[in-house]
């Protein structure tokens, strides 16, 4: 397969306290303060920021989807306990040799070597955290279930003397999640165009970006 891992947003943005995050009014009506608030802010930066707030603030995109914004650890895992009914919660998070800029290149061909279900092989409920562009540490969470989460190896393909493909990592352990219903997804969205199929004909899978956080019942994990 031509393998693509988004690049990662933001790993490297500062969590901030708690009682900080409450006090900055994350609203796209609030803009000019916030980047105040995080001032010297590169043009790049600012643009990040507000479509970071767009999608924050954008209606669900799937019917019976669950959503928030996260910019603390305890906020995060207080959506994560209320979606999944319960606080015993376990974490999980691509692995390392995923490099930050992501594996993008069609010319990246990789080959499955092996897969481990990371939850029970039924479908359970989990929350993805996705990281995102931002002066702090923001999560876009959201619970869009049932899934099936697996960890996946995969290992590069020598195509000649290629250049680029010898930059990236020969052995990749990536997280990819895997929505089980899709009948209430958007019919427009380019994957089903390229599939040839109709939400609900087949289940959707995407690998997590590095940065990027899963949540689960511990019960299932």
């Amino acid at each position: 397969m031509n393998l693509y891992i988004d690049r990662a947003a933001a790993v490297h943005s500062a969590w901030l306290r708690h009682d900080t995050v409450d006090s900055i009014p994350m609203s796209t009506k609030n803009f000019t303060e916030i980047v105040k608030t995080f001032a010297p802010v590169s043009l790049a930066m600012a643009r990040d920021m507000w479509s970071t707030l767009s999608s924050c603030e954008h209606p669900r995109e799937v019917a019976g989807e669950q959503k928030a914004c996260t910019m603390s650890v305890q906020s995060m895992h207080e959506f994560a306990a209320s979606a999944l009914g319960t606080s015993e919660v376990r974490a999980f998070s691509t692995s390392l040799d995923v490099p930050e800029e992501g594996i993008g290149s069609p010319s990246n061909r990789y080959k499955v070597a092996a897969v481990r279900a990371v939850t029970a092989k039924a479908a359970a409920n989990t929350v993805t955290c996705h990281s995102m562009s931002f002066p702090a540490a923001l999560f876009y969470c959201h619970a869009v279930n049932p899934t099936r989460i697996y960890e996946v190896t995969l290992q590069r393909e020598k195509e000649g003397n290629d250049v680029t493909v010898s930059k990236t990592p020969p052995v990749v352990h990536a997280l990819a999640v895997c929505h089980v219903n899709t009948s209430a997804f958007d019919p427009m969205l380019m994957y089903w165009v390229k599939l040839g199929r109709k939400p609900g004909e087949a289940s959707v899978c995407h690998f997590l970006t590095r940065g990027d956080v899963l949540w689960a019942p511990t019960s299932v994990a």
